[in-house]
């Protein structure tokens, strides 16, 4: 692994009478990844088929109307929304996929690559086709269900093996389940058909402010589970034998560590879709800006997750305009030279 451009030599900072370890440096990074999402994000509610200036953000954001307007409406039902959703879904995204390659210590360990999108799809789309009825409460939780259900097929197969192995069994599972997914599709009426598939390609345009606010509480006190057994999940690094003789136990933090990352993945596909790659992309890109402990690589990835679905949707956006591509399209043209690039490496290195 090449070394990163920042160096991350931590440092106390003094807080009353406590002090913490922090990196300089990927404060540093952090701060700047964080100004560069918050401008893109400021940039992304002006742009779409019916521009709005910077003027007309502000007064959305600091003035209530009595009427809704058509700047009113689009600002809030459309590009609020849909820009929101984006930095969290890609966060989500980003965090589940450093967790998954941390635990599995395997840096082609993406929820993309291992069927745990899929499954969350088939199961999601099954409650939209024959229970349209039931609450959207019910879709975050069948999606981790069927995602968690997924995730053990697949350690328990590859278990004992090598890490392509553990792949290419997760790929399996992933083209089983899209089969699965082609039989459902050729069973529907065009319309129908026409709404899953767009979904299905990761399109943030159905995002509302109500679902990015379930997603958050579910994700956010997951989120803290995980930067909380960061240290252990360091130490982890180190190999079981080593983490064994310092006391810690390594089978139950990797479970729980793989299970938390397993409820975001299936959370973000049962909010917006199927969108891969940030997943996989995001910790490659985050050990480049920033090394260290799992806690910067947890929240770096947090955050180029953001920034790389953002940037997607962004793209979709304008690149054909008027016509709007759905940001996972962005992202699969993307993740795709990506993956590649990362099998060529191996495969050199043999």
């Amino acid at each position: 692994m090449r070394p990163s451009l920042l160096r991350s030599a931590e440092k106390p900072l003094r807080l009353g009478g406590k002090s913490i370890l922090l990196s300089p440096h990927a404060l540093l990074a952090g701060s700047l990844l964080t100004l560069v999402i918050a401008l893109l994000f400021i940039f992304s509610l002006t742009q779409g088929e019916l521009p709005l200036t910077l003027s007309d953000v502000y007064d959305q954001l600091t003035h209530v109307q009595a009427s809704a307007s058509l700047s009113q409406t689009l600002f809030w039902q459309m590009r609020l929304p849909r820009s929101v959703v984006a930095i969290v879904a890609g966060g989500v995204l980003g965090a589940a996929g450093a967790v998954m390659q941390s635990t599995t210590r395997n840096g082609l360990a993406d929820p993309s690559l291992l069927g745990i999108k899929e499954a969350a799809c088939v199961v999601v789309w099954i409650e939209l086709l024959f229970f349209p009825t039931l609450s959207p409460l019910w879709r975050p939780i069948s999606a981790i269900v069927a995602g968690l259900l997924v995730t053990g097929i697949v350690m328990l197969l590859a278990r004992g093996t090598s890490s392509s192995r553990f792949i290419l069994i997760g790929i399996g599972i992933s083209w089983g389940l899209n089969a699965l997914l082609g039989v459902i599709l050729t069973t529907l009426d065009p319309k129908q058909a026409q709404q899953l598939m767009l979904w299905m390609a990761g399109s943030l345009q159905q995002a509302t402010l109500d679902t990015t606010q379930l997603m958050l509480i579910i994700a956010l006190p997951i989120f803290v589970f995980l930067l909380y057994s960061c240290r252990a999940s360091t130490i982890l690094q180190l190999g079981d034998a080593t983490a064994t003789s310092l006391g810690i136990n390594p089978l139950p933090i990797n479970r729980l560590r793989v299970i938390g990352a397993v409820i975001l993945t299936a959370l973000t596909v049962s909010t917006v879709g199927s969108i891969g790659f940030i997943g996989l992309m995001a910790p490659h890109l985050t050990r480049r800006i920033v090394s260290g402990g799992q806690s910067y690589l947890l929240c770096g990835s947090a955050l180029v997750g953001a920034l790389l679905l953002l940037l997607a949707d962004c793209v979709g956006r304008l690149a054909f305009a008027p016509t709007q591509l759905p940001a996972g399209i962005i992202v699969a043209l993307l993740g795709g030279p990506f993956l590649f690039i990362l099998l060529w490496k191996r495969a050199t290195r043999r």
